[in-house]
C-alpha cells in the first residue's frame, strides 16, 4: 500500500508539473533526451536510463502524440526513450521489434498489443532477463505484462453504444459497425462494449461489421458500398481513429441526420465532423497520457522498485455540445 501511495502521488505531482508548464506544442528534439539533467527534472543519477517504445503503426498520425509525451517524460527524468514501430500495421514485425528490444537489453519496455497471443514469448523473455514491460494503448492482459496504461476498451465502447441508441437513435433501428482492423484486440473490445449497450435495446438490430482497412479513401467506398445495400440503415458506429470516413460520406452524400455517424479518437475531421452535424459523437483516449505515464512507471520500477500499476487514461465523450471546446484545445 506505501508503496502504491507513493506511486500515485509521484504521477499526480508529475503530471501537474506538465499541466502547469503548459504541454508545449513543440515536439522534443529526441537527440537531447538523457543527455543532460533537464530544467525541472530529476538528477543526472539515472540519465543513462534507456526505454524502448513500440507500437503496431508509425504511419498513423495518431501515435505521434504518445511519442511527444513520452518525450517531455524523457526529458523530465533525464532518460532516453527511443520511439519505434513498423510502418504500416504489422504485428508480425512488432514481434520481432520487441525481441530485437529485449536483446538490445533496454532498461524497461512499453509496447502496444493489436493480439492477444503473439507477443507471450517476447514479454516471457523480458521477464525472465528482469526487464519491466508495460503494455500501453492496446492490452494482452495474459501476456505476462507488468501493466496496462490505455482506455478501459469494452466499457468504451459500451458508452459509445449506449449514447447512440438511446439518445440519437431513440431506441430503434439498424446500424453498422466499421472497423479498421478485424482482430485487432482494441477493436475487437469496443465492439464486445457495443454489443453490450445493444442488448438493453430490444429495437436495435446489428446489420454488418465491415472493414474499412486503414486507408480513408479506401474506408470511404467500403461504407458507400454498406450504405447502398443497406439503405435502411440509420447508423454507422466506428470503434478506431478511421472513424471520420464515416462523416465524410455522410457529409459528402448530404445524408445529416438521416444517417447518424459516432466513432472514436480527436481528429481534427472528425471533430468537424461533429461540429457540421455529419457525426453525433465520439469518443477519445487521451493518447497524450498514454505515451506519457509509461515512462514514469518504468523509471519508477528501475530507480525506486515500485511494481508498475495499471492506469485508465479514461473516456473522452465529444458531441456537438462540447466540440468547440476540443476544436480550440492546442494539443
Amino acid at each position: 500500500m506505501k508503496k502504491l501511495l507513493i506511486l500515485l502521488g509521484f504521477l499526480v505531482l508529475s503530471f501537474l508539473f506538465l499541466t502547469g508548464c503548459g504541454q508545449s506544442n513543440q515536439p522534443v528534439d529526441n537527440s537531447q533526451s538523457g543527455s543532460q539533467q533537464s530544467e525541472g527534472g530529476t538528477s543526472s543519477t539515472h540519465s543513462k536510463l534507456k526505454f524502448a517504445m513500440i507500437i503496431h503503426d508509425t504511419g498513423n498520425s495518431f501515435f505521434s502524440v504518445m511519442d511527444r509525451a513520452a518525450q517531455d517524460a524523457a526529458k523530465q527524468l533525464g532518460v532516453e526513450v527511443k520511439f519505434m514501430g513498423p510502418k504500416t500495421f504489422d504485428v508480425a514485425q512488432e514481434v520481432n521489434m520487441l525481441e530485437s528490444a529485449v536483446d538490445a537489453g533496454y532498461d524497461g519496455i512499453a509496447f502496444t498489443a493489436p493480439d492477444p497471443k503473439a507477443f507471450d514469448a517476447a514479454v516471457k523473455k523480458a521477464k525472465e532477463k528482469g526487464i519491466p514491460i508495460i503494455a500501453f494503448n492496446t492490452d494482452a492482459p495474459d501476456s505476462g505484462r507488468d501493466a496496462f496504461v490505455g482506455q478501459d476498451l469494452e466499457q468504451a465502447g459500451y458508452i459509445l453504444g449506449k449514447l447512440m441508441f438511446e439518445k440519437y437513435m431513440k431506441g430503434e433501428g439498424k446500424y453498422i459497425i466499421a472497423t479498421s482492423a478485424p482482430g485487432h484486440t482494441a477493436l475487437e473490445a469496443r465492439i464486445a462494449g457495443i454489443k453490450r449497450a445493444q442488448k438493453e435495446f430490444p429495437n436495435i438490430q446489428l446489420v454488418n461489421i465491415i472493414d474499412i482497412t486503414s486507408d480513408l479513401s479506401k474506408a470511404y467506398g467500403v461504407i458507400e458500398n454498406a450504405y447502398t445495400a443497406n439503405k435502411d440503415v440509420k447508423a454507422f458506429l466506428g470503434v478506431d481513429v478511421y472513424s471520420e470516413a464515416i462523416g465524410t460520406f455522410i457529409q459528402t452524400n448530404n445524408l445529416n441526420g438521416k444517417v447518424l455517424g459516432a466513432g472514436f479518437d480527436l481528429t481534427p475531421g472528425t471533430l468537424k465532423h461533429i461540429a457540421n452535424g455529419a457525426m453525433q459523437v465520439t469518443i477519445g483516449q487521451n493518447p497524450y497520457l498514454q505515451g506519457y505515464f509509461p515512462i514514469h512507471l518504468l523509471y519508477l520500477k528501475k530507480t525506486q522498485d515500485i511494481s508498475p500499476i495499471n492506469i485508465n487514461t479514461g473516456a473522452e465523450i465529444v458531441t456537438k455540445e462540447n466540440v468547440q471546446d476540443y476544436l480550440n484545445r492546442k494539443e
